[in-house]
């Protein structure tokens, strides 16, 4: 008797798997063309290409050389975005980052407000040498739709005495990379 109610239920099982195969067949695939000729009606925009036009800007001047763990350092999770460069200077000395992240879609506000929270704590509570408080300050976050940036770049003077001329020059400075940014969302 047993076994016959093991043979059932073992039956049952059976049935209810290959019924839930069956749906699952029917459900629509997404085929790679398809995905082609919606890409192509939307503008494409490559993060490598305005990486290369941010450290084309600053030439020499360029610092991050060292990838950055977004995942870990920003609190920003593999499930909010397709596609991400952030680099940072090897040398602790120096702050220069740039991160360029190219969100899922919709979810650009949310890597905006991580982008955000990282630059609040850059500023309000991370310990700074002196020569970098102006540039940590002209640091800026920039969205263009599912596409969020963080930039602090550029040089400061270094015989400039009044901080609030260092933050201008440090603003002016990290302005470049911005700038360069929007010319590829024009």
């Amino acid at each position: 008797m047993k076994k016959r109610s093991l043979a059932i239920w073992i039956g049952i099982m059976v049935l209810s798997l290959a019924a839930c195969g069956k749906k699952e067949e029917n459900t629509p695939v997404q085929t790679s063309s398809q995905t082609q000729t919606e890409s192509q009606s939307q503008k494409e925009i490559s993060l490598e290409e305005i990486h290369n036009a941010v450290k084309e800007v600053y030439g020499e001047n360029y610092l991050p050389e060292m990838p950055m763990e977004i995942n870990d350092v920003l609190n920003i999770s593999s499930d909010l975005y397709e596609e991400a460069i952030a680099e940072t200077p090897m040398i602790s000395a120096h702050v220069d980052t740039f991160i360029a992240i190219k969100a899922k879609e919709g979810k650009g506000e949310e890597v905006e407000k991580a982008l955000t929270s990282y630059r609040d704590y850059l500023i309000n509570d991370s310990l700074q040498y002196p020569m970098n408080v102006p540039k940590v300050n002209a640091s800026s976050v920039l969205r263009e739709g599912d596409y969020v940036f963080f930039v602090m770049l550029g040089q400061i003077k270094d015989d400039m005495a009044e901080e609030e001329d260092m933050l201008k020059q440090a603003q002016e400075s990290n302005q470049l990379a911005i700038d360069a940014i929007k010319k590829f969302f024009e």
